[in-house]
């Protein structure tokens, strides 16, 4: 994804075919993820006043999917006709598409951390209060954004051989490049994915022995996160270890690995929308269900 660049053969004969597949998921990312992240605000932003959690996790989710994906006509435009938007947008539109992606990813960390403290450790959770889990939420947009601060330095705009202007990621030696893909890798890949898997088979391991509906609707919920977090942001992460340990580069597998990646922001807010009426029916001030609560004591 770092090493993704924007580029057009429109001008020198009709766009290639890793072009045109590319521009075609970024379009139906955003037109399918736009409204639907759209949708899970408004339906979200009635119960904020009711104390719960997370309806809060949920929306702070949405609104950094909502945000990587409403810039995706730019990205749509300049894939297929160049990068005409000058230095100064092309580092803030990157720097805007990094620091969302970065919180939505946290934003589905910290839900695997929420629930399996609320299940499992009910009153410790308690303990946090209404502050402490504003301040997680602040906490995630605010590290969001300083990991994110490297496309403010590393990107630029260049015309290449040829003769086109590209947006990219232009380090200054290789060290600078293995140095970031490494963190990149590791905080939105491989962190988060053992996060997801660990927490939420402690909390499998738990709740299976309930034969409540909720449960097993908190189950099935669980492995879809899991599973769409890992089909759509692996491709991109192993493109980003392949271009740390090799120095051959495929323009066509940066562009559609990073739009796969972005097709998890589109998903998300279907997987959560489903799952959002049986967790607000459940949501007191505690956020958590009585009967599970009693069971794991």
């Amino acid at each position: 994804m770092e090493d993704q660049n924007i580029s057009n053969s429109s001008l020198f004969g009709s766009p290639s075919v890793e072009m045109l597949t590319s521009s075609t998921v970024l379009g139906l990312c955003c037109v399918l993820g736009v409204p639907g992240n759209l949708a899970v605000l408004v339906m979200l932003a009635q119960h904020l006043k009711e104390g719960s959690f997370t309806p809060k996790l949920m929306l702070s989710l949405a609104v950094s999917d909502l945000l990587s994906l409403i810039f995706l006509p730019v990205w749509i435009y300049a894939l297929l006709n160049g990068w005409v938007f000058g230095r100064g947008l092309c580092k803030l539109f990157s720097y805007a598409v990094y620091w969302s992606l970065y919180s939505s990813v946290f934003s589905v960390t910290l839900l695997s951390v929420q629930r399996y403290l609320q299940v499992l450790y009910p009153q410790r959770w308690a303990k946090l209060g209404r502050k402490g889990q504003n301040g997680l939420i602040f906490g995630i947009w605010a590290s969001s954004g300083a990991l994110a601060s490297y496309a403010l330095y590393y990107r630029s705009v260049e015309q290449k051989k040829d003769g086109l202007l590209h947006c990219y990621q232009d380090y200054r030696n290789n060290l600078e490049k293995i140095i970031v893909l490494l963190v990149e890798t590791l905080v939105m890949f491989i962190v988060p994915l053992f996060s997801l898997l660990c927490f939420y088979l402690r909390l499998h391991q738990r709740i299976s022995r309930s034969a409540s509906f909720s449960s097993h609707r908190l189950t099935k919920l669980a492995v879809r996160i899991v599973v769409a977090f890992f089909i759509f942001s692996t491709p991109c992460m192993i493109n980003n270890v392949v271009s740390m340990v090799v120095s051959w580069k495929s323009d066509a597998s940066h562009n559609v690995t990073g739009a796969l990646f972005f097709i998890n922001s589109c998903v998300n807010p279907f997987l959560y929308a489903f799952s959002a009426r049986a967790l607000r029916c459940r949501s007191g001030h505690s956020d958590e269900p009585q009967q599970i609560q009693n069971e794991t004591v």
